[in-house]
């Protein structure tokens, strides 16, 4: 059976479901959506659609077409509005991170979702790539024992990025999105307390937190380092965890061990794994024709937003924040 999808933000990175359809028989695009008419003709090009298939309406499309699924990407501010128009139209859902930047929106389109039996996704591809897909599957297997500590730096320059430019917590929605998701899911825990500072350097291009330093404490009772920016002058990046067995670190040519007492390091070649996309595409033709629910479901995804939410405003108030039951009264 093929999924037939109507796409609701056409331009950039909304045409990846599209390129990606292409060689696939389990989807078929059948309506695009966007206010652009130069967005609607390239979108045009990839899917073979006609312009009688080509709508500036959620609302409009709905009408026109018979399609089981609502594929969104458009700025996030739109997805908890069109979201809850696709359910109630009777229609699942696939949407672009983040699924909403309010996390009682996103529970209300997930408790909508649940009582007409439709299925809601993200498209949190970031959790499949090579490096979180192997070292997770090196903790699962009892390869580096317990974790304990870890740091992520990102130094980047990014200017003005979609929606982030204007955004008062631009890295947190923008990156900050798919980097804690990502611990999350590597470390297969979920975030116990936590502080975060978003802060703007005087020359960043962005309105507001276009850097973020602080730590997480998960239940498992590593704790993560983290501190991050799209404002500076030299790039540069660098992961690592400590682990009873070993510290491991995220190289150019693999994954770096140093166990203990030894005076060289291991070098693990990553997984090679369907491109995260495609994971995402079957995830998601799993979950709606066979109720097999992803780790990237709406359901699941409520708590990387929340997540980002307590990040937030364990900034704003200059505090640390205890989850679960603070999250409960700031989101």
């Amino acid at each position: 059976m093929s999924i037939r999808t109507i796409h609701v933000g056409a331009g950039g990175r909304g045409r990846w479901p599209l390129n990606r359809f292409q060689g696939r028989n389990d989807f078929q695009a059948v309506a695009l959506v966007d206010v652009s008419e130069d967005n609607l003709a390239a979108a045009r090009e990839t899917s073979s659609l006609g312009a009688e298939a080509c709508f500036s309406s959620l609302t409009d499309a709905l009408a026109a077409v018979e399609t089981d699924a609502v594929v969104v990407i458009t700025p996030p501010d739109l997805h908890a509005s069109q979201c809850l128009e696709a359910v109630r139209a009777g229609k699942h859902v696939l949407v672009e991170k983040p699924f909403t930047k309010d996390l009682s929106q996103a529970r209300q389109i997930v408790a909508e979702a649940n009582e007409r039996g439709l299925k809601i996704a993200v498209t949190q591809n970031a959790r499949y790539y090579p490096p979180v897909m192997t070292i997770r599957r090196l903790l699962q297997s009892g390869n580096l024992g317990r974790p304990a500590f870890g740091l992520m730096t990102k130094y980047g320059w990014r200017p003005r990025v979609h929606h982030s430019g204007t955004d008062q917590d631009a890295y947190l929605w923008e990156r900050g999105i798919h980097d804690f998701d990502q611990l999350r899911h590597l470390l297969d825990a979920e975030p116990r307390r936590l502080f975060c500072n978003s802060f703007n350097p005087p020359w960043s291009p962005y309105s507001g937190g276009g850097a973020i330093d602080g730590w997480i404490e998960f239940d498992n009772d590593t704790t993560f380092n983290f501190q991050c920016t799209f404002a500076t002058h030299k790039g540069g990046a660098s992961w690592r965890l400590d682990c009873e067995k070993g510290t491991v670190e995220e190289k150019a040519d693999g994954l770096a061990i140093r166990r203990p007492g030894a005076d060289a390091d291991e070098i693990i070649p990553m997984d090679e794994n369907l491109h995260p996309e495609e994971i995402l595409l079957d995830g998601f033709r799993d979950y709606v024709l066979n109720n097999v629910e992803p780790s990237f479901s709406g359901p699941q995804n409520l708590a990387t937003v929340g997540l980002i939410n307590a990040l937030s405003a364990s900034s704003e108030q200059g505090q640390v924040i205890d989850l679960p039951s603070d999250i409960l009264r700031i989101c």
